[in-house]
């Protein structure tokens, strides 16, 4: 009996821990930059970022910012569009309580970005 009731509280654990890790990249961030809003969302399995409005003119609403997002090794690693560069380039994210740590590698560069949660 123990251990069936085992059983069942490790596999609870496990889908909770899975589901909000998952949920802490879902929403809507503002990049800081031109009053720009990326909403995330998952596809395939994998997390993707749009932008959804920014105060920038050349910002193309609907562009994938964020690419195939995947956890590996307990981090969250895909591609981000640097649309100033025009390049696709390797990123990884932290999620925090109410943020995002992007950090960006270009080659020997890196560059880390925070993107704050749009409260509801």
């Amino acid at each position: 009996m123990f251990m069936k009731n085992a059983s069942v509280i490790i596999i609870a654990l496990f889908f909770s821990v899975n589901l909000s890790a998952q949920e802490a990249l879902a929403g809507i961030w503002l990049t800081g930059e031109q009053n720009t809003k990326i909403e995330t969302y998952q596809k395939d399995g994998k997390w993707y970022g749009k932008i959804i409005s920014s105060d920038n003119p050349k910002a193309k609403i609907g562009t994938d910012i964020l690419r195939e997002f995947k956890k590996e090794k307990g981090q969250w690693e895909g591609k981000i569009f640097a649309a100033k560069r025009g390049k696709i380039l390797d990123a990884k994210i932290i999620p925090e309580e109410d943020a995002l740590q992007i950090s960006v590698s270009a080659g020997i560069f890196k560059r880390n970005l925070k993107w704050k949660k749009l409260n509801d």
